[in-house]
């Protein structure tokens, strides 16, 4: 029996990896779920933030499989079926990504009869819909199948309906929409359902010829030195409108704590299991990122000796 394959697209900071585990924590028990990790930065965050055994989770990091790393993910994919023998396969994909171009390379002729679409599911930031101008989103909304709009506990039943009103004019009419706040939604309500529309054909994008992270960039630290809370807060407030997502783990002088930086606000908490050294991404703009490394590293320089 072929094994689903579902992209969980989404734009930056929108909620993928608390989807991701909300579907893992309500699958059958049992159920081998095996999830492809790819992210824009060369250090990978979301891998150890989704709750499932390690060996359940490939790592695809260091770019954008929609555009590129093609070898890469077909080795992933052969290595979740062959060797972790899996059930269904959750590619979540990075915040930059076309949703549509994973969908299509993962048919490819070297998994025939091995593999089929179970979707693209999209999770969209209830509160940036409206002021979304980005093409990047607005493809990953059209090509949906699902769309999680989450979130929407932060705008008021207004805003809500005009969010409503605009997907409708952007997505797939015949997509499945729900509504959620921490991405609560079930494996039953998306996993065990086939949501894929007409079969996609397979295309192999030529490599240079389609780049949806043009513009972006991303600035990852690894220090093993620890920084002061409040310089690393401050600097995050002062410099947050040039950074569209930052995500990580920071050793500080007081212990070590989780960052996460969405349009949705700073969240900066502390976190009892141990790790060694500071890992930590930001993306930003091309034309802003010398500026926010120089920044970022002078907080560390300065703070952690």
């Amino acid at each position: 029996m072929p094994t689903p394959i579902f992209v969980i697209s989404g734009f930056l900071g929108a909620g993928k990896t608390t989807l991701i585990n909300n579907l893992l924590e309500s699958a059958p028990h049992g159920a081998r779920v095996v999830v492809l990790v790819n992210e824009f930065g060369r250090v990978s965050i979301d891998k150890k933030l989704i709750k499932t055994a390690p060996f359940n989770i490939v790592d695809l990091s260091g770019g954008c499989i929609c555009c590129g790393m093609v070898i890469e993910l077909i080795a992933a994919l052969r290595f979740a079926l062959d060797e972790l023998r899996a059930e269904a396969i959750l590619i979540e994909s990075t915040g930059l990504a076309v949703p549509q171009e994973i969908a299509r390379q993962v048919l490819s002729p070297v998994f025939e009869g091995s593999v089929e679409d179970g979707g693209i599911i999209t999770v969209a930031d209830a509160g940036s819909v409206l002021e979304a101008d980005d093409p990047i989103i607005a493809a990953q909304l059209k090509e949906a199948n699902v769309v999680v709009l989450n979130k929407v506990d932060l705008i008021d039943s207004k805003t809500l309906l005009e969010v409503r009103e605009k997907i409708k004019l952007i997505a797939n009419p015949k997509c499945s929409l729900f509504e959620t706040s921490f991405g609560r939604i079930s494996y039953n309500d998306i996993i065990a359902r086939r949501h894929a529309g007409p079969h996609t054909p397979y295309a192999k994008t030529p490599p240079g010829e389609f780049d949806s992270t043009a513009g972006f960039a991303s600035v990852c630290l690894v220090r093993s030195s620890p920084v002061d809370t409040n310089e690393l807060i401050a600097f995050y407030q002062k410099q947050r409108p040039k950074i569209i997502r930052s995500k990580g783990f920071v050793l500080t002088k007081k212990g070590g704590v989780q960052v996460q930086l969405s349009r949705s606000g700073l969240d900066v908490k502390e976190i009892q299991k141990p790790f060694a050294a500071t890992e930590l991404v930001l993306i930003v703009k091309e034309e802003d990122k010398a500026f926010i490394e120089s920044k970022i590293r002078k907080v560390f320089d300065r703070t952690g000796g």
